[in-house]
């Protein structure tokens, strides 16, 4: 695959750097944002987190809005609302309401992840009468978008407002391929969420949403989108204390005491790694690419091969705002973007 011909999107979950706010992370993203669309990034995705301080994004459609009114041409999406914490069609309707204010720019990424620990996870559905499985919670929300529900739908003929002139992009996620399938029979794009799990699970799972995607609604062609988080220095040395402060973040964020800011290569670097710690980085190894520019593209290039796609996704979890936009600036340039 040709670096002309490959497309580089990102995903961002706002991070808080130490001794900062929330308000400076957002209006952060912004900015990273504005940078990426002159860079020629196709499309900026933002994500869904609940209980987790360090990562300011918990609502996507109101940093979406903020983002594309920000913005002018750049693709903007949620990467992903976390479906079973709402109604289809109160996301549909927030959905809806985006593209009619930024017409053939909205990506709206689903996932059935919960996003939260099991107390906020209860927070967030306590008026709950009950769960709804979700693949017909995705089938209900494609229902009241296009308002074409199957015959024996309790919803037929019901569609969501406003209705618009241009058509969203939704996208399943996936982290490990059991949604590939559904993904593919509802003709709807696939993500697929490598920085979660680095397996064999997601090549496998775009080549089985290839072969049974039937063309629906939103589009005639499967599209797939690899996704995962990178670390960009201008020397091994800097990638790599970038990568230490990466490892140090997630450690913590997928543990029941998250870090309530992401932390500093000062931080890191004066950090006594424990045997655990180190046992749990090994693992999480996959996750994330690291290096120099051009060593970062290179194992794009191959990401993008293994997936049999044109587009990947990157989630630049490094800390200081300066260092992200740096990466962007020299990844575009590696890639030739």
């Amino acid at each position: 695959m040709s670096d002309a011909n490959l497309q580089l999107s990102i995903l961002d979950y706002a991070p808080v750097d130490e001794g900062l706010m929330a308000s400076d992370a957002l209006a952060a993203s912004v900015r990273l944002a504005q940078s990426a669309e002159q860079l020629g990034i196709y499309r900026y995705w933002v994500s869904e987190h609940h209980g987790m301080p360090a990562a300011a994004s918990n609502s996507p459609e109101i940093l979406m809005s903020r983002i594309a009114s920000a913005t002018q041409n750049i693709r903007v999406g949620s990467g992903a609302v976390l479906l079973p914490n709402y109604s289809s069609l109160k996301i549909a309707e927030n959905y809806q309401l985006l593209e009619s204010l930024f017409p053939n720019r909205v990506d709206l990424g689903i996932g059935r992840a919960p996003g939260a620990d099991p107390r906020t996870g209860a927070a967030l559905n306590e008026e709950k009468g009950r769960s709804v499985p979700y693949g017909q919670k995705v089938s209900d929300l494609m229902g009241f978008i296009t308002g074409q529900h199957p015959e024996n739908s309790r919803y037929a003929g019901m569609r969501a407002h406003p209705e618009t002139q241009s058509q969203l992009q939704p996208f399943v996620l996936g982290a490990s391929g059991s949604t590939a399938e559904f993904a593919a029979e509802m003709g709807l794009g696939f993500t697929f969420a490598h920085f979660i799990n680095p397996s064999s699970d997601g090549p496998n799972a775009a080549d089985a949403y290839r072969d049974a995607f039937k063309a629906r609604h939103f589009a005639a062609q499967p599209t797939v989108v690899a996704c995962v988080f990178v670390a960009v220095g201008d020397t091994e040395a800097e990638a790599k204390a970038f990568a230490d402060a990466f490892h140090l973040w997630l450690i913590y964020a997928e543990s029941a005491h998250p870090f309530d800011r992401v932390p500093s290569l000062e931080t890191t670097a004066a950090h006594t790694w424990t045997a655990s710690e180190l046992a749990i980085r090994e693992r999480n190894q996959g996750r994330l690419i690291s290096g120099t520019p051009d060593q970062v593209a290179q194992q794009l290039r191959q990401l993008a091969q293994d997936y049999g796609t044109n587009e990947v996704m990157i989630n630049l979890m490094m800390p200081n705002e300066t260092a992200r936009l740096r990466a962007l600036d020299t990844l575009t340039t590696a890639l030739k973007i």
